[in-house]
């Protein structure tokens, strides 16, 4: 346990989110949303994170940097099961901007919101995108395994979605298998969730188990 220190050099960057991380031979590979050198940390909404990995080879004792998706996005996440572990699969929401539009006066578009929530084939380097509409904002997508899962994408991935209209929240769910189908659900919830939330899927006992 623990061990000397290692440093490695990379381009100047901050990581907002990490997909996963794990060990892959000599290397360890690591997927982030890496914010570009040079945004204004007071003006969030200015920067432009995309997906990247740093695959560290501790052999070399170098790191090699490489793009896997260009599109503004944030809160990545993977199949529980998968974390610390290689994965296929990864899922974020597309993010044009952080901050909302400050009024009537604010240069940025309408398109603040994030809109989309994206299925990652880092296999195939395939991108698929789920579209929310210009006017409605989803958060964190949370992958939640099928009951018997066969395969790493068997499962939903459920989201809160702002609703401008209603001024409230819908909870989203979506078949991963079928990402860009119609919902599988859409629950519609009496309050406004705060936009950007974080998610986490908790299991409990099945309703027929409970006394």
């Amino acid at each position: 346990m623990g061990g000397e220190v290692r440093w490695f050099e990379v381009a100047p960057s901050l990581v907002g989110h990490t997909l996963n991380a794990y060990d892959d031979g000599t290397d360890v590979v690591i997927d982030i949303v890496r914010h570009p050198e040079g945004f204004n940390i007071m003006d969030f909404g200015t920067s432009r994170p995309t997906l990247d990995r740093w695959r560290v080879d501790l052999a070399a004792g170098k790191v090699r940097e490489e793009r896997l998706d260009d599109r503004i996005q944030e809160f990545p996440r993977v199949n529980s099961r998968c974390v610390a572990h290689p994965h296929r699969y990864g899922y974020s929401a597309a993010v044009e901007l952080y901050a909302p539009p400050t009024g009537p006066g604010d240069p940025r578009p309408n398109e603040g919101f994030s809109s989309a929530l994206l299925k990652h084939d880092l296999v195939r380097g395939t991108t698929e995108a789920h579209e929310f509409g210009r006017f409605g904002a989803v958060s964190e997508g949370v992958f939640v395994p099928a009951e018997s899962p066969v395969a790493e994408d068997d499962g939903y991935v459920m989201a809160y979605v702002h609703d401008a209209e209603r001024g409230a929240a819908d909870l989203v769910i979506l078949s991963a298998q079928d990402f860009t189908g119609e919902p599988v659900a859409r629950v519609h919830l009496p309050v406004r969730i705060p936009l950007g939330l974080h998610g986490n899927w908790v299991p409990g006992e099945p309703w027929s188990a409970r006394p």
